[in-house]
């Protein structure tokens, strides 16, 4: 579940990769002004990720933003969301195909942010309106009483997050819903929706009256009306926009729904919960399952990881297993703060895949190092989920990336200091939820 914005919120942020900068030849200047303004004639097409690692930033704030850190933003990230429609142009500015999602409660009406109790008593929720930030709840006038989703004969509300849980087979909320997104998307200037908290609800936090924790008739019932629900938000959308739901971490093993028919996800808490948060490997490697079969099917993938700057193991394990599932319209974030950000692991030069995509995580797992592997026509990318290390010998020298720095990006808008250093290597030891990037021959890292 991710923040929303009550009163003063502000959000977390990132960044995408080299291979997203604009290209020297001029655009026609009417491409370029359809671009900057969004006219509907389709999405800005996502990137083509099968080279390179690409980022997704969740969110930006360029009216904190010096020019600088605005331009490096449009030249280094796909996209972003939750930018008002100034903020998105300002950034379109350097970069006409910047990527700008609008972002809405999937299953849910936002009201009020609650107390201890689970009682609605602070702030509104708000989305963004053009260039305002405005109330998510309607009000009860507007408000139809069969919209809601009822347990116990009760409206349910979101305890953590302060929204009601909505019945999306209800024809008259599909109508709300998708008339206001598409009302405000055109406002916005934006490509798509993020559609936060997309899941079957009881595995999502606490509500009053409470959801049941383990009952899978319940579960079955909702993975059918979340699929009911986007087949009805693709046809009405018709190609104009995207629909990307937050699909969460992906590891209830009892989840029946499989967002076949949306176009892309966001995995959050994709690889590990948290700096010093790792799942259990079985739990890693159902999402990575998970993960391939989405990206086997041509979705797009924003893998969101949330680690501190300074866990650089974690920032590492995360980066491996985003190159180890990565298709051909796949972005990683590693998520800090609010501000543009960048880490200097996001450039290295590993090339594209030596092999397919596989179907199942196991079919990268190395006999004889036991650990999973995938080559690239620059080298080779490890991951060690656990339990145990794994030491082998690597049969020849590589050179193994060690990044150094990283953060929020400078007011100058150029991160100096930061770089990525190889080791050379020939053997190589990974401990429990440790990966790897090794390159065939020694090289920088760009700038």
């Amino acid at each position: 579940m991710k923040l929303r914005r009550p009163a003063t919120e502000a959000r977390r942020s990132l960044g995408p990769t080299q291979t997203h900068r604009l290209p020297r030849r001029a655009l026609a200047p009417l491409l370029a002004v359809g671009l900057l303004l969004g006219v509907a004639c389709g999405p800005r097409p996502f990137p083509d990720t099968s080279e390179g690692i690409h980022v997704f930033n969740d969110q930006l704030v360029p009216s904190a933003m010096t020019e600088a850190q605005a331009r490096f933003a449009a030249h280094h990230y796909a996209g972003s969301q939750k930018l008002t429609r100034a903020d998105a142009q300002r950034i379109r500015q350097y970069n006409p195909k910047f990527i700008v999602l609008h972002y809405r409660l999937g299953i849910g009406l936002g009201y009020q942010s609650s107390g201890p109790d689970c009682r609605p008593s602070g702030d509104y929720l708000q989305i963004l309106e053009g260039d305002s930030w405005v109330r998510e709840w309607p009000g009860e006038a507007a408000v139809r009483d069969t919209w809601f989703f009822r347990r116990a004969g009760r409206r349910v509300y979101d305890c953590d997050w302060g929204w009601y849980l909505m019945n999306p087979d209800d024809p008259g909320w599909r109508e709300y819903w998708v008339s206001e997104v598409m009302r405000q998307m055109q406002a916005n200037g934006n490509d798509g929706v993020f559609a936060d908290s997309f899941s079957v609800p009881n595995y999502l936090g606490t509500y009053d009256p409470p959801l049941p924790q383990l009952d899978t008739a319940f579960e079955a019932a909702w993975a059918a009306r979340l699929t009911r629900f986007a087949d009805y938000v693709k046809s009405r959308f018709a190609g104009r926009y995207y629909f990307i739901p937050n699909a969460g971490s992906l590891i209830t093993t009892r989840d029946p729904y499989n967002y076949a028919s949306v176009d892309g996800v966001m995995v959050e808490g994709f690889a590990l919960g948290a700096t010093n948060s790792y799942y259990d490997p079985a739990d890693w490697e159902l999402q990575m399952n998970r993960v391939l079969t989405l990206a086997s099917q041509g979705k797009i993938i924003i893998g969101q990881s949330y680690v501190a700057t300074s866990d650089v193991q974690g920032r590492m394990f995360a980066l491996a297993s985003y190159l180890l599932t990565k298709g051909s319209r796949s972005f990683i974030n590693l998520e800090v703060s609010t501000e543009p950000e960048w880490f200097p692991e996001y450039e290295i030069e590993i090339g594209t895949p030596s092999q397919p995509l596989p179907s199942r995580i196991e079919n990268l797992l190395d006999p004889t190092w036991r650990v999973y592997r995938r080559d690239y026509s620059e080298g080779v990318v490890l991951v060690n989920p656990g339990p145990g290390p794994r030491s082998f010998s690597l049969g020849r020298t590589y050179y193994r990336a060690r990044p150094q720095g990283g953060g929020v990006i400078p007011p100058e808008g150029r991160p100096l200091t930061w770089g990525v250093p190889y080791d050379p290597v020939t053997t190589i030891t990974l401990a429990p939820h440790e990966g790897a990037v090794l390159l065939n021959q020694g090289c920088g890292c760009g700038g």
